[in-house]
């Protein structure tokens, strides 16, 4: 029996020693594998990115974790105390762990057979919720239990207090205190009364549950029961207590969507990428930057709705964007019909033909050679060209009104977008130095090297264009388009500042030449129709019309163009089909870009005082008499002034001019005959 004794205790000390062995190593392999609390030193929790206007609207707002971090000196001091009066009593008298709860907690969780009470501290549940996963084992309670005492070694109540307010969640993406306040009451944490602050409170328990947007009858019950342990507590006295439970809660509860938000939404999916490519997609959905734009909010909205309400009734696509000449920044931007349809940026991403709009860089580079002047006369007739390498094609151009206008002078080709006497003038400055022009501007894609050039059949965006339009504008200097002013990180840290930036490229007298020219298109030419929708500030600009054969074909109308400016805001205009299927019969620039432009336009300016373009230094100002091409008389009945460059304005009068004639003594006046 002695022997059996022994034997057997022999094994139970051999079976407890295993026991123990395993047990140690569990408990060393679980502590081996908790994360490292240095951690806490680089915590960064993830907040939301914001994209703001010009104007501060919020534009958008991209997160994983919707939350907005705060100091604690920003949460009041009653918001506080809701969370300490139904988390954690005696959170500022216990360590990590609190074995009065606890004991209490086993107490009541036995007496009732399930679970009715958790035993966790403030500081066990910021450790589970900063390091650990939700699931309920042994492990991870060990775990949960050794980080809160590390954490309570190294860090004061405050700051622990701080980091919880910040973490906890609320449901619907919604993490910290200061995110939950605006998400669930439209208000900053620092405003939150008694009441609002122990609604906020009730929701963390179980943010399904107790949501305000689904459940808000739980979510004031538990309010209640929070006030009341308040009151027991000594945070707040009886008329407080009293007060704070009948006192209504406003919730904000017609959210749009619970995501993401956003406004100007071609705008911002521009921006939105752009961050991601130069910062990183961490930095973007969890950095908390501060993206602040160049877009004017207001100008925005009349843009969308003067395109948006144009094409839902012609059912095309479309395009806006408008910028400020001067410093390139970028005030509004409509990339289509509808961004849940198709978020594809017409304004930045599409490549058309861009029809009589491209003239411009011809003229420019016929005035700017000081050969051609508005008066230089042409031949408009019907003319063939050699075409492609071989030279036994034949191209022959042909205008849009199906007609040759015969004698005509450079600015009536320009105004009229005649396309004939446009071709043999490319053909007189030379296809090369059309496109260095081009270029010049600020055109950066690829363009024809053939006489088709100025019939504008290489394909362009619009952004393109509007910045070569605003180099004339702008007098001759070239900027940069600007979409972000600057970024912040979440510290307010400055990592991209953006300034405008100019190149002088042509003289300012060339320009303004220009400008004067694109004045007579709007006024005598192809866009009068800007006169005739009410728009009467002096203003400049050019129409463009592309058909399938890249002619202007108006049975065959794929792109409709349209790129004016004032003195301080340029606007361009695109209308046309995705799939270049024609827009309809006889649909120009003039018929569907321009009302667009010219809605934009009034809206956007209505406020503004008008300004004239003021004219430059070594400019000459001539009354022309647009029969001739001549210097006009008081004789003459059909005239107009004209901005020359020196020395290409004519010297002669037209036959009209006075003459007097010395016979003895009299003085006689001829006009149109000779003596």
């Amino acid at each position: 029996m002695r022997k059996g004794v022994k034997i057997t205790l022999y094994l139970l000390l051999v079976c407890l020693g295993v026991g123990l062995g395993i047990s140690g190593g569990y408990f060393i392999a679980t502590l081996y594998s908790i994360p490292h609390i240095e951690q806490l030193e680089k915590y960064q929790p993830s907040t939301i990115t914001r994209i703001y206007s010009n104007d501060g609207e919020v534009l958008a707002e991209f997160f994983q974790e919707r939350r907005e971090v705060i100091s604690l000196s920003q949460i009041p001091l009653h918001l506080q105390e809701a969370f300490i009066s139904i988390e954690d009593q005696r959170f500022y008298q216990h360590g990590a762990v609190d074995l009065r709860r606890i004991i209490g907690m086993l107490w009541a969780n036995l007496r009732a057979r399930r679970i009715v009470q958790g035993g966790s501290t403030i500081t066990q549940q910021l450790a589970r919720t900063l390091f650990l996963t939700p699931e309920k084992t042994l492990t991870r309670k060990i775990k949960e239990l050794i980080l809160a005492v590390q954490i309570e070694r190294k860090y004061s109540k405050k700051e622990i207090l701080e980091m919880y307010l910040n973490q906890i969640y609320f449901g619907h993406g919604v993490y910290g205190v200061g995110e939950a306040a605006s998400y669930y009451l439209g208000k900053k944490v620092g405003d939150l009364n008694i009441a609002e602050s122990a609604f906020l409170a009730a929701i963390p328990r179980n943010p399904a549950y107790y949501s305000p947007l689904t459940h808000s009858e739980h979510t004031h019950e538990r309010k209640k029961i929070i006030l009341k342990k308040m009151y027991e507590l000594g945070f707040i006295n009886k008329e407080q207590w009293e007060k704070a439970r009948e006192r209504p809660i406003e919730i904000i509860k017609n959210r749009k969507k619970e995501g993401n938000i956003y406004l100007a939404p071609y705008f911002v999916e521009w921006i939105r990428q752009k961050i991601e490519e130069k910062y990183g997609y961490e930095a973007l959905w969890r950095g908390g930057l501060k993206v602040y734009t160049t877009l004017d909010f207001n100008l925005q909205k009349i843009a969308e709705k003067a395109l948006v309400d144009y094409l839902e009734k012609n059912n095309h696509q479309g395009a806006l964007l408008a910028m400020d000449p001067h410093t390139g920044f970028v005030k509004a931007l409509v990339g289509g019909r509808s961004f849940k349809e198709s978020q594809f940026n017409r304004a930045i991403q599409a490549y058309r033909q861009t029809g009589s709009a491209f003239k411009l860089f011809t003229y420019t580079a016929a005035i700017d050679s000081k050969k051609f002047s508005p008066v230089s006369l042409f031949f408009d007739a019907p003319i063939t060209f050699k075409k492609g390498k071989t030279g036994k094609e034949f191209w022959s151009p042909r205008n849009y009104e199906g007609y040759f206008w015969g004698k005509v002078y450079l600015w009536q080709m320009l105004a009229h977008s005649i396309n004939v006497s446009s071709v043999r003038l490319l053909e007189k400055v030379g296809i090369e130095k059309v496109i260095h022009y081009a270029h010049l501007l600020g055109i950066e894609s690829n363009l024809n090297h053939d006489l088709t050039l100025t019939l504008g059949t290489s394909s362009l965006s619009l952004l393109e264009m509007v910045r070569a339009y605003a180099t004339i504008t702008n007098y001759g200097i070239k900027i940069k388009p600007i979409f972000i002013r600057r970024v912040e990180d979440r510290e307010g840290r400055i990592l991209e500042e953006n300034f405008p930036k100019g190149e002088r490229v042509l003289s300012p007298q060339t320009s303004y030449v220009m400008i004067d020219l694109l004045r007579k298109a709007i006024d005598y030419g192809t866009g009068r129709r800007v006169r005739w929708l009410g728009f009467n500030r002096p203003c400049a600009g050019k129409t463009g019309t592309v058909g399938w054969s890249g002619e202007e074909d108006t049975d065959k109308t794929m792109d409709a163009w349209f790129i004016g400016f004032t003195p301080d805001l340029i606007a361009g205009v695109w209308i046309g089909n995705d799939d270049g299927s024609p827009l309809g019969e006889k649909v120009t620039g003039s018929i569907a870009a321009i009302p667009v432009w010219t809605e934009f336009m009034k809206n956007a300016l209505k406020d503004k005082p008008i300004k004239d373009f003021p004219s430059p230094p070594g400019i000459v100002l001539k009354k022309i008499d647009i029969e001739t091409g001549l210097l006009a008389t008081p004789d003459c009945e059909k005239t107009l002034w004209f901005a020359f460059l020196k020395g290409t304005a004519p010297e002669k009068y037209c036959n009209c001019q006075k003459k007097e004639v010395k016979v003895k003594e009299f003085h006689i006046s001829a006009c149109s005959f000779k003596l």
